[in-house]
């Protein structure tokens, strides 16, 4: 059927990307093509050198590059500004310059209109509006031109915030069917499905958790969670014995998978797999894979993670070297985010390694620290936790994708430079493509696009979206594969550098991102989710069982 309806070019074309490597993982295809597009759509793709016969109004000569489909970043995060354009058009500004062409925001358990907890003794944890139902978000969002896609899910603690549930307190009946209700709004209104948090606020219950999947299913949505503890292989206590402990992290949204039926992703794995335990994070969900549930995962590639120290120490609860005893972490393996001022005198300057005196002293004095609010990333710091080859092994599955997790990234009025609060936005496919597949040889070039395009397209049910081919939407991105590569940091004056080796990045069909740079167009926009989420991970591994499992 699209073979017939689009083996006529309609002249003129929009755009004709001509001479470069074309590359789709489903089909197989991977050769020097040109393609054609119009109305947003490819309707072409005519295999040889040299630009087709016919007129363009505008060609893009690829020699030299690969054209592939546009990058799927499957867990990610606003603004959490109050305005709804802030909120959503900043970092779409972002992202699209690391060649991502769609984005799943709201995780984490956070909504992209915000949450408002009480954290107890005085402190609330706040951030955008959420008082403002998220309907009504949706409605003023779609109405607003953006750089490229986006969708959401609905998190739990938003969920939460909208019942007044206090900080680690547990839901009652009467509160979790009030949430039920919000979430299938938010789910008929166009909510991918549910986020779940379970880190950032351990009093969601697993029966609440449950219930909402239940819900999400019901309407056709999936689920996503950060998992409620990071895993821990604690052999270096144990004079080598491996013990990976609390299993309960992994085996909660495997459970939840089981009893609901709801597609899962338990999100950046290698962040939250801590001490040695990947292997057996990454063996026990790969069961789960093999028994036939519908769960997959993702990562980041980076090995920095970004936190917030009033949570990684339980609000200053749990002393700094018990933490590095159990994590068996070293304290140069942490930087400061941001300054840290106590009645007005710095303690750690921003980038600044922290040293196990400073740590104690800031968790002691948790409280007093100089800051906005009080709670949730107001406390940003840098961690340098993830090894290398926990990034490798997670790598080699097929149902690991690609989520950048970048949060609050924002623009600087004045220069109208990205200004952002770690490098992650502007340094994840290109890192994936530059560092992992080129330099490290961690995957195959194939590979690594079918992870980043067309595995999530499948899974999400982006029919059209993910693919090089005729009929599908024209979101495409033209890189070089010999110099694509990350170059925002986690050191001073390098957190905000664009990556190399992307040129151009069409969005619907047009160029949103010309020799690196913007060029101001607009043409992405809210996606409303109105099918039924696949989650098809069988589908998924089949497929890169049959094109790419055997490539080099």
């Amino acid at each position: 059927m699209a073979e017939q309806e689009y083996a006529v070019m309609p002249v003129p074309a929009d755009l004709i990307i001509h001479d470069g490597r074309v590359i789709d993982p489903e089909t197989g295809r991977d050769e020097i093509a040109a393609v054609a597009i119009k109305d947003g759509i490819i309707q072409k793709i005519t295999p040889g050198p040299g630009v087709p016969p016919g007129e363009a109004r505008q060609t893009i000569d690829a020699a030299g590059n690969v054209v592939s489909p546009g990058f799927i970043n499957t867990h990610t995060h606003e603004a959490t500004a109050a305005d709804v354009e802030a909120n959503i058009k900043s970092p779409s500004n972002l992202y699209v310059l690391d060649g991502v062409t769609f984005w799943l925001g709201g995780n984490c358990g956070m909504s992209p209109t915000g949450i408002r907890v009480d954290a107890g003794d005085g402190n609330v944890i706040q951030s955008g509006n959420p008082d403002k139902p998220l309907p009504e978000f949706l409605d003023e969002l779609e109405r607003i031109p953006l750089y490229n896609h986006f969708a959401t899910l609905s998190g739990n603690i938003t969920l939460r915030s909208r019942m007044g549930i206090k900080h680690m307190q547990k839901e009652n009946d009467e509160q979790i069917e009030k949430m039920k209700a919000l979430l299938a709004d938010e789910l008929e209104a166009g909510s991918f499905g549910l986020s779940i948090g379970a880190m950032y606020d351990m009093g969601a219950t697993t029966k609440a958790l449950t219930e909402l999947a239940k819900v999400s299913r019901a309407h056709g949505g999936m689920a996503a969670i950060h998992t409620r503890y990071p895993t821990f292989n604690l052999k270096h206590l144990l004079f080598g014995m491996n013990l990976v402990v609390p299993k309960r992290a992994i085996r909660e949204p495997i459970d939840i998978c089981r009893e609901t039926g709801v597609p899962f992703v338990i999100s950046h794995i290698t962040d939250m797999s801590q001490a040695g335990s990947t292997a057996w994070v990454m063996e026990a969900i790969d069961n789960a894979v093999r028994e036939g549930l519908p769960v997959a995962g993702d990562i980041l590639g980076a090995d920095f993670l970004i936190n917030d120290f009033y949570i990684l120490t339980f609000k200053g609860k749990i002393p700094v070297p018990l933490l590095m005893k159990v994590g068996n972490y070293s304290v140069d393996q942490f930087y400061a985010a941001q300054d840290y001022a106590i009645d007005g005198e710095v303690v750690i300057k921003q980038f600044e390694q922290c040293t196990r005196d400073k740590a104690e002293f800031l968790r002691k004095n948790v409280h007093r620290v100089d800051r906005e609010g009080s709670g949730l990333w107001d406390m940003p710091i840098f961690c340098r936790l993830i090894p290398p080859e926990d990034t490798m092994l997670a790598l080699q599955y097929p149902w690991v994708f690609v989520g950048n997790d970048s949060i609050g990234p924002a623009i600087d009025i004045e220069t109208g430079a990205p200004a952002q609060l770690c490098p992650r936005g502007l340094a994840t496919f290109s890192r994936l493509f530059g560092h992992w597949v080129r330099e490290q040889g961690a995957l195959s070039l194939q590979q690594a696009i079918f992870k980043a395009s067309t595995a999530p397209a499948l899974w999400l049910g982006l029919e059209k979206k993910g693919r090089i081919q005729e009929g599908c939407d024209a979101d495409i991105v033209i890189f070089d594969p010999d110099t694509i590569i990350d170059r925002a940091g986690w050191v001073d004056g390098t957190i905000n550098q664009k990556p190399d080796g992307i040129s151009h990045v069409i969005v619907s069909g047009e160029v949103v991102v010309e020799n690196n740079h913007l060029t101001g167009t607009t043409p992405g926009r809210l996606i409303r989710r109105t099918w039924t989420i696949p989650g098809n991970t069988s589908d998924v591994v089949s497929l890169f069982q049959e094109r790419l499992a055997l490539q080099a």
